[in-house]
């Protein structure tokens, strides 16, 4: 019995004991049981995401997601996969039975981007480059018609300077500074994907969406020589997928200079005036009385006597008004996408008879035929004017209050003071001026994916064309059409302008992925024509005034007529690699091949290679496990060549020049005849301009993306410069155009954002740009000589002043040299031998500034917002005309208000005496800084359930004002920018915004 149990009990453990086998077996089975797992990880926008970590947890097995977004991976049942991207949060899930995970990636996105980069567009995770975006929320700071306006001071490294502050002015752009002496070092612009070579004053503003500026070589080297000097790209607004959207988008302005000259009044301008008499002239007792004595014209005593006096900027300078009005349409269906804008802008200047008017018509297409075609076309019409005879800034400013304006029947007194080189500075404003310029600009593209996976074409064509006609007369109401000497009074001016250029590019690409493994090839074939022709006329004498401009063949004398026909040609080929592994490590390897026509038969052709990397250290475990608060940190490297072919064409030809005409005998014919000038002889052998550069970047993103940037740190070296060089005139010739000298030029540059305060009502934002450029000239023409013609010396920036350096005035008493007298200039002895001559100039300074810098702040709360933009310009060397008292008064006119210069009475003066006579022709500089508040705007945003009681889907009103004030060690200048006292003066511009949805 007892055996019996024992039995029964042993089967009955065995069969417990084989249940638990048996359970534990089937679920080892299913558990360590390997799942081929797919899925698409996509942003919150359902796009796929390219190149996401896909790891099965506590192993290093893992892929990425390819192109479009898709992964696949065998993992054990239960385990958990982590999907990390760089950016993004990171996210585990759990491998389930199914072997579907499907994951929507969260976090910041900037870094997924898409930025528009040379032929084509990139991730900006994926950049390798030196580049910077200028996005919307950047473009809206700042409220002018003009685009360039709206950047200033916002990107790092990028200079513009307005040095002519007049509607429709062109500006100067720098990226990165200056390489080249003598040859241009103007960016590229792309306008679409095509080179552009208008006016940028010509392109509505609010048609842009976004800027992408290219500095470093990598960046640029898709786009050869002509992007040497940085690339800029363009982007207009195109068609979205959604119903018909019409938009209106309205300002008022009205701008005032931001501030004049402050002159002398009536008592102080006699007090000066006296001052000028005693010490210069050496007049004594009567002779210093503004009645009697001699020290102001007949007509000036006329008008004191009569206490008639003028403020002669009020005259020239004015309240201007603008009105600028876009209306534009937009939408689209899966297959058709459009939009189309009008606008029309009238803006007048600050300085009477300045004004610039621009009508803008805009439209772009997009059509999706089919899977495997896309063709898009785009077409700007721009018609600008510009035109008006403007007052001479300079002759008001120096004018005496006691001139006189107009005669007794209201005709402006030619010359007010009785002076002839300060005459009536509106002497020729009623003048008839019509300058006119039209732009038609044409882009196109086609897509089209070709039946291998990964394989890609492309085609673009653009198409330039612009006209531009300047009309100009002077009738007998203007001082230059006046009648004279028995002479038939009237003078008229025509120039006509054509230009038009295209481009055809063709491009072909290859992407895939391989497991961790990601690329691109790109190959390019370009070809690009341009032609410009110009015809002018001139002549004076006409019998009426009536006639105008129109009627060129009835002057009577001084007819000259001029023509001209220039026409380049280019020839490209590119190829470009872009390589990815795991998403972390980059390279991007470009090759050019340029062939332009302004150069000579020898050499044509040129090659430029440029290599880059990139590193996304931050993704690193040592950093990524490590470091919480970091989010992102990448770091780039680039280096190669660019060239530079920015010099007039036809420099390798030599040139026959016929301006000159013959008379041959007595009574004889002018006859025509053709010589070689001393310039035209040419260089078969002028070659590229060719610069080799460096960078180093570093792009992060710390505390949860609350402050972020970009460090860039830079060298080029730029040789064979394409200079003039002098050469002994037995040759037959005394210049020629060839490649001689170097340059080198650095720098760093620092661009900040912060996120300092971000809440559900109220979020706030800065970006802080640092910008410092050096230059320097490394050599010239290869004998170690400087070239002091043209102020260049070897270990110098390349804008230079070079000069006496005044260190002081003389005072009573002191041992100065001979010449020199109390009150007068204190030259430094250079060379320390007693003398003050030729050998005591000097290098004193750059005239391009040692560093620049801004600070933009956004604000929001609800429904108002708010931003300020603050711009600073430090420490660059500028003439300092306050202080040429002999410039500004020529012994007689007008000066500065308050000026402290020199008198016995007043010995610790800043400023030589009025007795001054500047025998060695010196000038007086100063280093200069200023900071300028560019833009405060305030805005309100309408709720959306008041709108659409209207009818309307939004309304926006904004105020904002333009160029408040600028604080500076320098006060008596127009325009920071040209502190010429008598250039364009800067508007302060206050506007009223209106944008309208419907």
């Amino acid at each position: 019995m007892i055996r019996g149990i024992h039995i029964k009990l042993k089967s009955c453990l065995m069969v417990v004991a084989v249940f638990f086998l048996s359970a534990n077996h089937i679920y080892s089975q299913q558990n360590g049981q390997n799942v081929r797992v797919t899925g698409k990880v996509t942003d919150e926008k359902g796009e796929g995401l390219i190149g996401v970590s896909v790891l099965v947890k506590g192993t290093k097995k893992g892929t990425s997601t390819n192109l479009d977004g898709n992964y696949s991976i065998e993992a054990p049942l239960n385990d958990t996969l982590v999907f990390s991207y760089i950016g993004f949060d990171r996210q585990e899930v759990k491998v389930n039975s199914s072997g579907v995970i499907n994951v929507k990636m969260a976090g910041d996105k900037m870094l997924d981007e898409v930025v528009v980069v040379g032929y084509g567009s990139t991730k900006r995770r994926d950049l390798t480059g030196g580049l910077a975006v200028v996005g919307k929320e950047q473009l809206e700071m700042v409220s002018t018609p003009n685009l360039m306006d709206r950047l200033v001071g916002q990107v790092a490294g990028f200079s513009i300077t307005t040095g002519n502050a007049a509607p429709g002015a062109s500006q100067t752009l720098l990226i990165r500074g200056e390489n080249s002496l003598s040859a241009n070092n103007s960016p590229l612009i792309i306008l679409d994907g095509i080179p552009y070579s208008g006016s940028l004053t010509d392109i509505d503003p609010n048609n842009v969406e976004s800027l992408s500026i290219l500095k470093d070589a990598s960046a640029v080297a898709i786009y050869g020589s002509r992007g040497s000097n940085g690339v800029i790209l363009i982007q207009t607004k195109r068609g979205a997928l959604g119903k018909a959207n019409v938009s209106y988008r309205g300002q008022l302005g009205m701008a005032e200079t931001m501030q004049r000259i402050d002159v002398m009044g009536p008592n102080e301008y006699i007090r000066f005036q006296q001052d000028i008499g005693r010490l210069r002239q050496g007049y004594t007792g009567d002779l210093l009385d503004p009645v009697a004595g001699d020290i102001i014209s007949l007509t000036e005593r006329k008008n004191y006597q009569n206490g008639i006096t003028h403020n002669w900027q009020d005259y020239i300078f004015r309240r201007a008004v603008s009105m600028d009005h876009q209306l534009s349409i937009s939408g689209g269906t899966e297959n058709t996408k459009y939009i189309a804008s009008l606008a029309a802008l009238d803006q007048d200047g600050v300085v009477y008879n300045s004004r610039l008017s621009r009508l803008n018509m805009t439209a772009n297409l997009d059509q999706t035929f089919n899977k495997w075609l896309t063709i898009g076309v785009g077409m700007q019409y721009t018609q600008r004017s510009d035109g008006g005879v403007t007052p001479n800034i300079e002759h008001a400013i120096k004018q005496s209050p006691y001139g006189s304006y107009k005669d007794e029947v209201g005709n402006y007194v030619p010359e007010p003071m009785e002076y002839a080189l300060i005459a009536n500075p509106m002497r020729n404003v009623n003048a008839i001026q019509d300058r006119i310029n039209r732009n038609f600009f044409l882009s196109g593209y086609a897509d089209i994916l070709l039946p291998v996976k990964g394989l890609s074409a492309r085609s673009n064509f653009g198409y330039n064309y612009r006209s531009g006609f300047t009309g100009t007369y002077y009738g007998r109401n203007t001082f230059d059409g006046r009648e004279q000497a028995g002479l038939v009074g009237g003078k008229a001016s025509i120039n006509n302008s054509h230009y038009n250029d295209y481009i055809w590019e063709n491009l072909l690409k290859y992407e895939r992925q391989f497991g961790d493994h990601r690329f691109d090839a790109t190959g390019l074939f370009s070809m690009q024509q341009t032609k410009s022709v110009s015809a002018s006329q001139s002549g004076e004498g006409f019998v009426t005034d009536d006639t105008e401009y129109f009627m060129m063949n009835t002057a009577a004398r001084n007819i000259v007529n001029n023509s001209g026909l220039t026409e380049t040609a280019m020839l490209s080929y590119m190829g470009r690699l872009n390589y990815a592994y795991k998403g972390k490590y980059l390279l991007t390897l470009t090759g050019r091949t340029d062939g332009a026509s302004v150069f000579g038969k020898n050499n044509k052709y040129a090659f430029f290679p440029v290599a880059a990397v990139a590193w996304h250290i931050g993704e690193e475990s040592f950093l990524k496990d490590n470091v919480s608060w970091l989010d992102m940190l990448k770091i780039r490297m680039s280096y190669g060549a660019n060239g530079n072919q920015a010099i007039s064409p036809y420099r390798t030809l030599d040139r026959l020049y016929s301006d000159v005409k013959y008379i041959w005998g007595d009574n004889g014919t002018q006859v025509n005849t053709a010589y070689l000038a001393g310039d035209g002889i040419g260089n078969p052998n002028l070659k590229w301009e060719t610069t080799y550069s460096s960078n180093l970047g570093i792009d992060f993103q710390l505390f949860k993306n609350r402050l972020s940037g970009t460090i860039d740190g830079y060298i080029s070296n730029t040789e064979d410069l394409l200079m003039i060089r002098t050469v002994p005139i037995m040759n037959g010739y005394r210049s020629i155009y060839d490649n001689i000298g170097a340059t080198r030029n650095k720098g760093i540059e620092v661009t900040l954002n912060s996120l300092n305060v971000d809440t559900k009502n109220f979020k706030w934002n800065s970006t802080a740009v640092f910008s410092l450029n050096r230059d320097k000239i490394v050599e010239l023409r290869g004998d170690g000589k400087d070239d002091i013609g043209n102020n260049w010396f070897i270990g110098k920036p390349l804008r230079v002043i070079f000069d006496y350096n005044m260190i002081g005035v003389w005072q009573t008493g002191e041992d100065y040299p001979a010449g020199a007298s109390a009150g007068a200039a204190k030259i430094e002895d250079v060379d320390g031998n007693g003398t003050i001559n030729i050998d005591d100039r000097k290098v004193i300074g750059s005239k391009n500034p040692r560093y620049t810098a801004s600070l933009a702040n956004r604000f929001s709360y609800k429904n108002f917002y708010a931003s300020a933009l603050v711009t600073g310009v430090f420490d660059v060397w500028r003439d300092d005309h306050m202080a040429n008292i002999g410039a500004w008064t020529f012994g007689i006119t007008n000066y500065v208000h308050n000026a402290n210069y020199w008198t016995p009475e007043n010995p610790n003066a800043t400023i030589v005496s009025p007795g001054y006579l500047n025998t060695l022709g010196h000038g007086y500089y100063k280093k200069v800084s200023y900071v300028q508040v560019r833009n405060i705007t305030l805005g309100y945003r309408i709720p959306q359930q008041v709108t659409k009681k209207v009818g309307v889907s939004g309304i926006d009103v904004n105020l904002s004002v333009n160029n408040l004030h600028t604080f500076s060690n320098i006060r008596q200048v127009l325009n920071y920018d040209n502190t010429w006292m008598a250039s364009f003066p800067t508007a302060r511009t206050y506007m009223f915004g209106l944008n309208v949805n419907f």
